[in-house]
């Protein structure tokens, strides 16, 4: 399970999307509920794809250390 907040910085305003679900290590993909935002994020909902991105050599993620890349699809 995992629950957080990404803040976007830069421009006038501090925007942020929320976001809620179940990242699955061992899975190629995953995808989590976007629960809301501030800023021109307000009342935004969706979801996001999660990838893990695993370094060449490294044949076993642990989830300790993990570089992940997030797509967001946005409706309002």
């Amino acid at each position: 399970m995992m629950a957080f907040t990404a803040m976007m910085e830069g421009g006038e305003y501090g925007d942020s999307l929320n976001f809620f679900g179940v990242y699955r290590i061992g899975s190629a993909m995953s995808r989590i509920s976007v629960t809301g935002g501030t800023g021109k994020f307000k009342n935004a909902c969706g979801f996001a794809e999660i990838r893990s991105l695993i370094p060449a050599g490294q044949h076993v993620t642990d989830g300790a250390e993990t570089l992940l890349r997030i797509t967001v699809h946005l409706t309002y």
